[in-house]
């Protein structure tokens, strides 16, 4: 296995693949799990996401650490398989008992018994899990004997199915905007869990590559399909239905983080239909939707700003904000040019999501 990971490095994809299926085959199940990825995103081998879901079951089934977190993703996720809420818990329950803080923090959290959230979020803060410590909040950690399987059957996934209210703020172009989409909670979870691996933000240019530009000085971490986890899976079904959009014609969940001064300057976010674009719109389809959610308060300043309607807004947080890119003939609409306006004092957090016309992820069919 570490010999085809290492000539995936190098570009030797065929040799990749052969030393992978034979770590696969003689039973190491990291390998299986591995193999199982790839052929589910059609890595270096064609794309075959029934077989690569069930190595990935295969796996977890047998105790793989990286096939339990992929098997609860898959489930919660929709990818490549039916929605299993309650099969994503069980995988994430086992993930727990296994040792695993990303897992016991997610249940903790999840959990709609205090007792028993605290039990997990102090199991998971006890690995060094940032977002669990961050989650007790100074609440006294304990660490009583207790079963990973009703703390998984206490789950209390309520905040994800709540109504939502659309407000119109503007007919053409189309903007609405939704109070209170994500609950506190939330909002602190992604936050903690993007914070470490935050990296200059970059532009997407008319040939089609994306390069760092003084146009945009904040700060983001996108997470792809490795990096989720249920609550993720959850916060992307939870937006994509606020959006009217499908959950796997989204790009990977976006947090952006602006310090005092930074900002992203007016901008476009659909992709330039130009011929170095065209391979990437052919696949992927053109950016249609983006919904943004404000993360937190305590900053001023910070709006988005629509320059050309002359318009600015600012959800509280948990609040969203809807916008297409593009006209309902499917035209590029010049009229969203918006802006991430920089926070004057405090630190400003907000989800991006973009979606597609196209599905980026494959789906039970």
């Amino acid at each position: 296995m570490a010999l085809a990971e290492a000539l995936d490095a190098q570009g030797q994809s065929k040799a990749a693949l052969d030393w992978m299926v034979r770590a696969a085959q003689g039973g190491w199940m990291p390998a299986v799990s591995r193999l199982g990825l790839w052929q589910l995103v059609g890595h270096i081998t064609p794309k075959a996401p029934a077989l690569g879901v069930a190595r990935i079951v295969q796996a977890a089934q047998a105790g793989d650490p990286f096939a339990l977190h992929l098997a609860a993703i898959l489930d919660s996720g929709a990818v490549g398989t039916p929605r299993n809420l309650g099969r994503a818990l069980y995988w994430l329950a086992r993930a727990a008992e296994a040792g695993d803080g990303r897992a016991a923090c997610q249940l903790g959290l999840l959990c709609g018994d205090p007792d028993l959230s605290l039990a997990a979020l102090s199991a998971a803060a006890a690995t060094g899990f940032e977002p669990a410590l961050a989650a007790l909040a100074g609440r006294a950690p304990t660490v009583p004997a207790f079963d990973w399987d009703a703390i998984a059957a206490a789950a209390d996934l309520s905040a994800f199915a709540a109504p939502v209210a659309r407000n119109v703020e503007s007919e053409s172009p189309r903007i609405l905007s939704i109070p209170d989409l994500l609950p506190a909670w939330v909002c602190g979870y992604v936050m903690a869990l993007a914070e470490p691996a935050l990296d200059r933000g970059m532009v997407v240019d008319d040939d089609g590559a994306e390069r760092v530009k003084d146009e945009r000085s904040n700060r983001v971490m996108h997470f792809g399909l490795v990096d989720s986890d249920v609550i993720l899976e959850l916060v992307n079904l939870r937006i994509s239905q606020a959006a009217g959009m499908p959950p796997e014609n989204a790009e990977g969940l976006g947090v952006l983080h602006y310090a005092p001064g930074e900002r992203y300057r007016p901008h476009m976010d659909y992709i330039p239909q130009t011929p170095e674009n065209a391979r990437q719109l052919e696949v992927m389809g053109q950016r249609v939707r983006t919904l943004l959610v404000y993360l937190n308060d305590g900053f001023e300043g910070g709006a988005t700003l629509f320059p050309r309607l002359d318009a600015a807004y600012r959800p509280a947080a948990g609040g969203a904000l809807i916008f297409d890119s593009v006209t309902d003939d499917g035209a590029m609409d010049p009229r969203t040019l918006h802006e991430g306006s920089p926070p004057t004092s405090g630190e400003k957090w907000v989800i991006s999501k973009w979606f597609r016309t196209k599905a980026l992820r494959p789906t039970a069919s």
